[in-house]
This record gives structure tokens, C-alpha cells and sequence, in this order.
């Protein structure tokens, strides 16, 4: 998938206000998309930043639909990319006037955000894996293996439970 980032809201509906053809990549909406109610969401297509996922039809498995919106103003879906999912192999859904339409958090948003964090540059470039069972170097710019997280808590557990356990038998002595 592309390197972009998406809004995550926590729920939207509303319903589609024309027919959107299967051959269109613009549709308008009965009321616009927001992220508390209130707030209007716009995609613009220079931000990646602002683009959005919604689903068409979320309750019909046969013409269910996400798209992908890039540019759009209130409740105009200026540009939008159709069948994220892959589902309509031989052309787009027609969906009618009056089709539900939900934002909702979706396997395609944590999948745009894994991609950035495996390929973002940062991350590869300015942090360095260590494997310390007893976390010496106390880096800030090293991130330790996870047999190294295990090892240190595991040994911190034991000697926490050997130290209280003596600490109980000299309080009863």
C-alpha cells in the first residue's frame, strides 16, 4: 500500500444522496464526514494526511464497498478510489441513492500505518537493536530484542521474589 496517513475517527454514518455508478469516482453524501459530530472532515489530495476510508453498503456482503477518499469538501467526495478491498473483480457496485454510509476503523488503516513504520526511514536509520539480557548500556537510541525484555523481566521477578522472601523470614525472626 502507499506511505500515507488516515483519519480514525470513532463512528460515522450517513447515506449516499445520488446514485454512485460503478464507473464513478465522485459521489455526495447527505451529510458530511466528521470526527466528533461537529467537525467536518475534507480530504485534499496534496495531504495524505487528510485522506479517509469509508464503506459503502457496510450490511450487504455482496455490494459492501470501501473506498479510499483523496480529495473532497463537505459532503462532495471529490475524488475517490473504488474497491480497496478487491471484491468486485469484474467492475464497481452500483449503489442507489439512499445507501448507508459508514466510517469506521478498518484492517486497511492499520495496514497503511504498519507500512509506513516498516519502511520509514527513521526508524531503520537512527535506532540500533541490541541484545542485553541485563540492559547495561541503558541507551535511549537502542531498542532491545524481545528475548532481552523477556530475560531482564524474568530476572527482575526472581529477585524480587527471593528478596521479598527473605525479607518475610528476617520479619519473623
Amino acid at each position: 500500500m502507499a506511505d500515507r496517513k488516515t483519519k480514525v475517527v470513532n463512528f460515522y454514518e450517513s447515506t449516499l444522496a445520488a446514485l454512485l455508478a460503478s464507473s464513478a469516482t465522485s459521489a455526495t453524501l447527505t451529510a458530511a464526514p466528521t470526527t466528533n459530530g461537529t467537525t467536518k472532515i475534507s480530504a485534499s489530495s496534496g495531504d495524505s494526511s487528510t485522506h479517509y476510508f469509508l464503506v459503502i453498503d457496510p450490511d450487504n456482503s455482496g455490494t459492501r464497498e470501501v473506498v479510499l477518499v483523496t480529495q473532497s469538501t463537505d459532503e462532495t467526495l471529490t475524488t475517490i478510489t473504488r474497491d480497496i478491498e478487491g471484491r468486485h473483480t469484474s467492475s464497481d457496485p452500483n449503489h442507489q441513492s439512499g445507501t448507508t454510509v459508514r466510517m469506521a476503523v478498518l484492517a486497511e488503516m492499520f495496514v497503511d500505518v504498519n507500512d509506513r513504520v516498516d519502511t520509514h526511514a527513521a526508524l531503520t536509520t537512527h535506532l540500533t537493536l541490541v541484545d542485553e539480557d541485563n540492559m547495561a548500556s541503558n541507551s535511549a537510541t537502542s531498542v532491545p530484542s524481545q528475548q532481552s525484555v523477556k530475560a531482564y523481566v524474568d530476572a527482575q521477578n526472581a529477585a524480587q521474589a527471593v528478596g521479598a522472601s527473605l525479607g518475610l523470614v528476617i520479619a519473623l525472626s
